[in-house]
């Protein structure tokens, strides 16, 4: 629950931040600030908490190319994207879709069940997200 309420914090403060300053910045200059801050933060817990070691494995150079090129290139292009073209709030009512779209990735891609009571979830969140983000008349 700890991590949750830190997640939660830690998410809406640096979407706000985003907004604030560095609305300015091309997405390009943006998204290496954001991978470079990861980078470091990685680093000093590898240093201070873990035994340095990589396998150069098929699996492992595959998995970190969808990383870096899907999810940290592709995925916080997005954001930073939603961020400066919306307000803080809209961008983060998006983030009320992740359990739902993941829980239809899981049935589509690794046949895990999907019960009647996630669809009726999946429809209330959908429905809060649009009220959230439609556009003002």
């Amino acid at each position: 629950m700890i991590a949750t309420i830190i997640s939660l914090i830690s998410i809406t403060s640096a979407t706000i931040w985003q907004k604030k300053i560095s609305n300015n910045l091309p997405l390009e200059t943006s998204n290496t600030y954001q991978a470079l801050g990861g980078c470091l933060f990685y680093i000093l817990i590898i240093v201070f908490f873990t035994k340095f070691q990589i396998n150069f494995s098929f699996t492992f150079i595959a998995a970190m190319s969808h990383q870096v090129l899907l999810v940290s290139f592709g995925a916080f292009t997005i954001l930073m994207f939603l961020i400066r073209e919306n307000s803080a709030s809209k961008t983060t009512s998006f983030f009320f879709l992740i359990p739902s779209v993941s829980a239809l990735m899981a049935w589509l891609f690794l046949n895990e069940n999907l019960y009647f009571i996630d669809i009726i979830g999946f429809l209330i969140a959908s429905i809060g997200v649009y009220i959230a983000t439609r556009p003002e008349k």
